[in-house]
């Protein structure tokens, strides 16, 4: 989740002190028999008292919260937590700490890697698999891994990333999935109510409410001189993790991905960031079907108007866009567009920021066309112009990497001795001690550690290393066994997941 922004939805506090308002307005036009002020509940109609009923307005808001509650209830299953992990190296630590203080942190060995984990959501956008997410959500990840809402598990693979937009794609080996339906974000309003599904702070299936609270927002989050930044704002409650979840209408159809909070603690300040789904889809199918993002191209370097600006160029009030400079050999170029032309639409999008007409743009492919309304020496004009091709996104295919040593678990053991168990202090009965774990392997994914001494495989007693490696071998792939682990003499159960023939 990206530092700088959040939010509270003073709109909800305002829905609630209505409420209360109209229950107490209500409450003095009855009779005040203790009778006549209960409230129930009929099972159809809810009503206030034995015979009135209540009012329409308390009728519009009850209304309103069954609808929240069909749309959860309808587009939660389709939103999964992404869990991502990285090795890094520990020697960067060093910039920061002398080797004894990692040495008493670590307990007598400094590891020569860490795993760095990291977590957000992600929206199921096909049966089979495609899930919709954000670039920093598994961006240099060694290992991704979706957690659907019923608790299935599976590796995910990278299709593709896209920096410029903060859009990403990724894909598990799955089949029959529920999906999000998706919605039109240029017909979204401000004002409008919207949930924002996700993930946060590792609380799974957690569903906030709001409203669209602006349009078209550049935020100075993608460090690129050619990102696409225009994102629906929202003051529904987004805390880390919600990135890559869903921003969702009272249609129930996704209009947003979640990608940012404005904050300056790290957590909800008040408003949350969603790229628009229309930028995303088109993202999403190029890096779907194509393994690249083709974006349409324009060529032109553009100012923002203002008050001071727009008298210089003669103009009644600040609109438009100025156009600073045009890219020689450009589509803008070969069109006619000059430098000083204003842009006051691109096709029938009236346009007064430059991240407006970037991302109307983004949405186009190249040899598409686009009608430019310019404003050139006091008067208007149209101008058709032919996009060409960015070469810029580079798109990254990779699986995940589950190095397995020599036991196909990511473990390495030997046959435990009573000399050696002694040594250690151990009382239990003889096993085979593990003498090394494969990091980012299936036993690190376990939790299995050095100096686990392991005494049976599920129900099986182990007391050999070459017992252990005969039992592994009847293992079945994609199957989870129990070990029993004895750990500074306590006995502890690990699950440990077996993976699949390659």
């Amino acid at each position: 989740m990206f530092s700088g922004w959040s939010f509270r939805s003073s709109w909800l506090f305002l829905a609630i002190g209505v409420f209360v308002g109209l229950v107490i307005a209500a409450g003095f036009n009855l009779s005040h028999s203790p009778q006549d002020e209960r409230q129930f509940y009929d099972g159809t109609n809810l009503v206030l008292g034995s015979q009135q009923a209540i009012p329409q307005q308390i009728l519009a808001l009850k209304n309103t919260s069954d609808a929240f509650v069909y749309i959860a209830e309808r587009v939660v299953p389709t939103v999964v937590t992404i869990e991502s992990s990285r090795l890094i190296s520990t020697s960067e630590l060093q910039k920061f700490h002398d080797r004894d203080e990692l040495r008493d942190f670590f307990r007598f060995r400094v590891p020569d890697e860490l795993r760095q984990q990291g977590s957000g959501s992600g929206i199921i956008v096909s049966p089979d698999g495609f899930i919709l997410t954000n670039v920093h959500v598994v961006d240099k990840a060694d290992r991704v891994r979706v957690v659907l809402q019923d608790n299935r598990e599976y590796d995910a693979s990278i299709v593709g990333l896209d920096p410029l937009t903060e859009v990403a794609v990724v894909k598990i080996a799955a089949s029959d999935l529920p999906v999000a339906p998706l919605g039109n974000s240029d017909s979204v309003r401000v004002g409008e109510w919207v949930l924002a599904i996700g993930n946060p702070l590792e609380l799974r299936s957690t569903v906030t409410a709001g409203i669209i609270s602006a349009k078209e927002r550049e935020i100075d989050i993608i460090d690129d001189t050619y990102s696409v930044e225009s994102f629906l704002q929202t003051d529904a409650a987004i805390n880390p993790g919600n990135s890559g979840g869903a921003l969702v209408n009272l249609n129930g159809q996704v209009v947003g991905v979640n990608t940012a909070i404005a904050t300056e603690t790290g957590y909800s300040a008040g408003f949350g960031f969603a790229i628009p789904i229309n930028l995303a889809k088109k993202i999403m199918f190029d890096l779907i079907d194509k393994g690249r993002v083709d974006r349409g191209y324009l060529g032109i370097a553009m100012q923002n108007i203002d008050e001071k600006r727009a008298r210089a160029l003669s103009m009644d009030k600040p609109r438009g866009v100025f156009i600073d400079r045009v890219l020689r050999g450009s589509p803008a170029a070969e069109a006619g567009v000059r430098s000083k032309d204003v842009v006051l639409q691109v096709d029938t999008h009236q346009v007064t920021k430059s991240n407006q007409v970037q991302a109307l743009i983004a949405k186009k492919s190249p040899g598409e066309s686009v009608v430019l309304r310019i404003w050139r020496s006091g008067r208007e004009m149209d101008l058709d112009v032919v996009l060409g091709r960015r070469q810029e996104t580079i798109v990254t295919h990779r699986k995940p990497t589950r190095e397995r040593g020599p036991s196909g678990l990511g473990l390495t053991v030997e046959s435990l001795t009573r000399e050696r168990a002694s040594e250690m202090k151990y009382t239990g009965p003889l096993g085979v001690i593990v003498t090394g774990v494969v990091r980012l392997g299936p036993a690190d994914d376990s939790g299995i550690m050095e100096d686990d001494i392991i005494v049976e495989i599920d129900d099986t007693r182990i007391e050999s290393a070459h017992q252990f490696q005969e039992s592994i071998q009847r293992l079945e792939p994609g199957g989870v066994v129990i070990l029993t682990l004895s750990r500074f003499n306590e006995t502890i159960h690990v699950f440990l997941e077996v993976p699949p023939h390659e």
